[in-house]
C-alpha cells in the first residue's frame, strides 16, 4: 500500500473516534522500527485536515542516568525495567487528558542531554485536539488502557537493527559497536517487551514497516 495512502487511512480512523477528552494516539514499535516517523507523519497528516495536534513521546519520561545504567549500560533488563520514568509519564500526560481528567498536561518530565528533572508549567488541552504519542514500550499492561487508538509499527528485527545501527554509529563510534548495542541492549530488551506484554494483540491496528515506501496493515 503506498505510504501516504495507508497514513490518510490511518488519519480517518482516528477521527471517526468521538470522544469528550482529547484523543491519545500511541505509536509503539521494537526500536528503530520507524514509529518516530510514522508518528510525525501522521501528525503532518492531521494538521493538514486542521486539527490540533500535539505531538510527544516517552522519551520525555526518562529517569535520571543513575537510575537508567543501574544494571549496566548495556543490560536488557535495564533498558526494559529502568530507561522510562512511567509514573511521570501516566500522571503528568495520559491521565489528565483521558476520562476524569482536568486535561492540564506536560510533555516533558525530563532533560536527557542535561541528565535533569524538568518542571514545565502545565498546559491546557482543548477537548477536540489530539495527542500522538510514540515509544518502544509504550503498550505495557499498566498503560495499554490509556490510549485511545493504538498503532503497532512491525518490523523485522535485522532490518531495524540495520537501520538502527547505521542512526546510530555517530554516537556510539562506529557501525559495529552501534549494532552490538541493539543487539544486546535495545532489541533483547524490545523482545522481552513483546513476549511479555504482546503490544501486537493490544493495537488497534499493526502496521508491518519493512518497505518504507509500501507499508501494510497486518
Amino acid at each position: 500500500m503506498v505510504r501516504n495512502e495507508l497514513i490518510s487511512e490511518i488519519a480517518n480512523r482516528i477521527l471517526s473516534l468521538k470522544l469528550p477528552h482529547p484523543i491519545r494516539v500511541g505509536v509503539s514499535g521494537i526500536t528503530a522500527s520507524g514509529k518516530t516517523t510514522f508518528a510525525n507523519e501522521l501528525m503532518e497528516e492531521l494538521r493538514v485536515r486542521n486539527m490540533e495536534v500535539v505531538r510527544t513521546s516517552i522519551d520525555n519520561f526518562h529517569h535520571p542516568r543513575v537510575v537508567r545504567y543501574r544494571q549496566g549500560k548495556e543490560s536488557a533488563i535495564g533498558y526494559y525495567e529502568d530507561a522510562h520514568d512511567y509514573n511521570s509519564f501516566k500522571q503528568k500526560l495520559l491521565i489528565p487528558l483521558g476520562p476524569g481528567g482536568d486535561l492540564h498536561y506536560q510533555t516533558i518530565s525530563f532533560d536527557l542531554d542535561k541528565d535533569e528533572f524538568v518542571n514545565t508549567e502545565s498546559k491546557v488541552a482543548k477537548r477536540d485536539s489530539i495527542f500522538i504519542i510514540d515509544g518502544t514500550f509504550l503498550f505495557k499492561k499498566d498503560l495499554s488502557n490509556l490510549y485511545d487508538y493504538k498503532i503497532f509499527v512491525d518490523t523485522d528485527f535485522e532490518l531495524a537493527r540495520k537501520r538502527g545501527a547505521k542512526r546510530e554509529e555517530g554516537n556510539f563510534g562506529s557501525y559495529e559497536k552501534a549494532e552490538k548495542m541493539f543487539i544486546n541492549r535495545y532489541h533483547a530488551a524490545s523482545k522481552l517487551y513483546i513476549e511479555q506484554h504482546l503490544p501486537q494483540l493490544k493495537a488497534d491496528v499493526v502496521i508491518n514497516n519493512d518497505d518504507l515506501d509500501n507499508p501494510y496493515f497486518v
